[in-house]
């Protein structure tokens, strides 16, 4: 395990150097260059704190939080965090960027003076059990080799009521989110292979991804045991919606209605629910710790 020394911010100028010659080493023939400005334009001036506004409809979090971004990457989530008086911490593996003469932990730790950005890997996580409320998971669980090892590590940094946060793409959509370009859905990779390099693009991505739907990463975070309650996201949004006659959408409110219906609604609504699932372009899950006997 390696953290940084403390040293001076750099600016946004030297930001945007960087993270320009990162995504030109390491996603070089993954995405076009206009793709690769476009998101270092987003990573500059977008707001990464999304992750926090849906947990904090679940459970506070305060000051007095500790925070995990779990595949921190360039470090936006932890700054952002920061900036707003949190205590939020980073760790990243970095697979993209082995052997490139910049990487994306190195980018992290420049941009905030405090040694809080560490080195490691999901499979065995660096820190002891129960020392952090809340543990994000932001486009990660679909790069990593041993999903289920990871999401068990997550958990078990959990204390008191934590959450872990966990988002990634739906593979069962017609698009592939890092490549930026139609895909079949669960495409066999052999055959992906063949299609990347025909459109002129380099499958090295490809090869460290892991296909998941929300079926899958529902099937994986149940299966981390009865203390935790698993709550899907966008499931809960649309019932949430639904109830309170609250969708912007004439058909979809006209829709919705439908499904309150005696009998038939109950059929209509688990149609919308499970075609949701699968047309949905990501999966946003929590994991909910719930209290032991002696703090009910």
């Amino acid at each position: 395990m390696s953290i940084q020394t403390q040293k001076k911010p750099i600016s946004q100028s030297e930001l945007r150097s960087l993270l320009l010659q990162y995504r030109n080493e390491n996603w070089k023939g993954i995405q076009p260059p206009e793709v690769q400005q476009r998101i270092v334009d987003d990573t500059i001036g977008g707001d990464a704190t999304g992750p926090l506004r849906i947990v904090q409809e679940y459970v506070p979090i305060t000051p007095r939080s500790r925070i995990l971004d779990l595949g921190s990457g360039v470090g936006s989530f932890v700054v952002a965090c920061r900036e707003r008086g949190l205590h939020a911490f980073g760790l990243e593996p970095d697979r993209i960027g082995a052997g490139a003469k910049i990487t994306s932990i190195e980018i992290a730790r420049r941009r905030l003076a405090d040694p809080i950005f560490v080195s490691g890997i999901g499979e065995q996580l660096p820190f002891p059990d129960e020392c952090f409320d809340l543990v994000v998971m932001n486009q990660v669980i679909e790069h990593v080799t041993d999903q289920k090892r990871v999401a068990q590590e997550a958990a078990r940094l959990l204390r008191g009521t934590g959450v872990l946060y966990v988002a990634c793409p739906n593979y069962l959509r017609f698009y592939e989110p890092h490549y930026k370009i139609r895909w079949l859905p669960l495409m066999p990779k052999a055959l992906g292979r063949i299609y990347l390099r025909l459109k002129g693009r380099s499958p090295a991505m490809l090869d460290q991804l892991t296909y998941t739907t929300n079926a899958r990463l529902a099937k994986l975070l149940n299966s981390l045991g009865p203390e935790f309650q698993v709550v899907d996201v966008h499931r809960e949004q649309f019932l949430r919606k639904r109830s309170a006659g609250t969708f912007a959408g004439r058909s979809t409110r006209l829709v919705a209605r439908l499904s309150l219906l005696p009998v038939l609604g109950a059929l209509l609504l688990w149609i919308i629910l499970k075609y949701g699932s699968v047309a949905e372009g990501g999966c946003e899950m929590l994991v909910l710790r719930k209290p032991k006997a002696s703090e009910a």
